[in-house]
């Protein structure tokens, strides 16, 4: 009877004296979280005695983990879209002023009618690029809020292929460059949308031009319906597992103008379409094939 009157007289204080053990180690793992939220390091909770589960140190200190990943992410987000934003902004200077300096010549320099006319329709040409960049830049973020499904039509890819060519032609001539184009027919209907596809096709050829060397070659073989293309490398240590991702680009000085957009469009809108793309390189030379 003593014995239980004893026991009952101490277990509320053993009692006690846990829970306020309990409460004083619970302060110090709410102090020491709020430390680590405000350092930057990956310093994690750690367990100072067995009053708190073990269970939730480590479910804590996995949101933690999760937090600094989180928080790296982002960091390199950011630094990727910064560097995306002056990329654009170079990318969209260069047709303009391009457009801008033949204007200058037409308003102020005495040339014949013929010259004129044709600074004008380089002029044209080089504010076509400028729209169709644009254009780019706002279809792929139509791709990204995924708000819009490509409005399809009947088209002869033939000819789209053939228009896509037509805007690269006086910068592969001034390259001392050509594109081999082989197609067995004239006339191939398929359902797409133009514009996505125009997109597609102007962003490989843009990529070859800023990237490649010699002839560039667009195959195209009709069954299965198959779209090659392919061309010589500059830069033999280009990262093929990368090729697609939205910023990458082996243009570091950002002398071509690259914003590391052309081939993640290209793949965004072939996916859309209905298609898929490919990359591949072989003795140095690039294939990129669409089916």
């Amino acid at each position: 009877m003593i014995g239980i009157i004893i026991l009952l007289t101490i277990a509320p204080v053993i009692l006690l004296s846990l829970f306020l053990l309990s409460q004083r180690e619970q302060r110090k793992m709410a102090e020491e979280i709020h430390e680590i939220s405000k350092e930057q390091s990956n310093r994690l909770l750690h367990r100072t005695s067995g009053l708190v589960s073990g269970r939730l140190i480590e479910e804590i200190n996995e949101v933690l983990r999760e937090i600094r990943n989180g928080e790296i992410w982002l960091k390199r987000r950011q630094g990727e879209v910064n560097l995306m934003m002056t990329n654009i902004s170079h990318d969209l200077r260069t047709p303009l002023t391009s457009a801008l300096g033949y204007m200058d010549m037409v308003m102020h320099s005495q040339m014949p009618e013929e010259e004129k006319t044709a600074l004008l329709q380089m002029i044209e040409r080089r504010l076509q690029r400028l729209n169709e960049l644009v254009d780019s830049f706002f279809e792929f973020s139509k791709v990204i809020a995924g708000n819009e499904a490509p409005q399809m039509e009947e088209l002869n890819l033939v000819s789209v292929l053939e228009e896509a060519i037509s805007h690269y032609y006086d910068d592969y001539c001034d390259c001392n460059r050509t594109i081999a184009f082989h197609c067995p027919e004239n006339r191939i209907m398929v359902c797409s949308n133009k514009n996505m596809l125009l997109r597609i096709l102007d962003n490989l050829i843009g990529n070859a031009l800023k990237h490649g060397r010699g002839e560039m070659e667009i195959t195209v073989e009709k069954e299965p319906l198959k779209l090659i293309f392919s061309n010589e490398l500059l830069d033999k240590d280009v990262d093929i597992s990368r090729i697609f991702e939205e910023f990458y680009t082996t243009d570091i000085s950002r002398t071509k103008g690259n914003t590391g957009l052309g081939l993640a469009i290209a793949k965004q809108f072939t996916e859309l379409l209905g298609g898929t793309i490919q990359a591949k390189t072989e003795n140095g030379v690039i294939y990129f094939e669409i089916s």
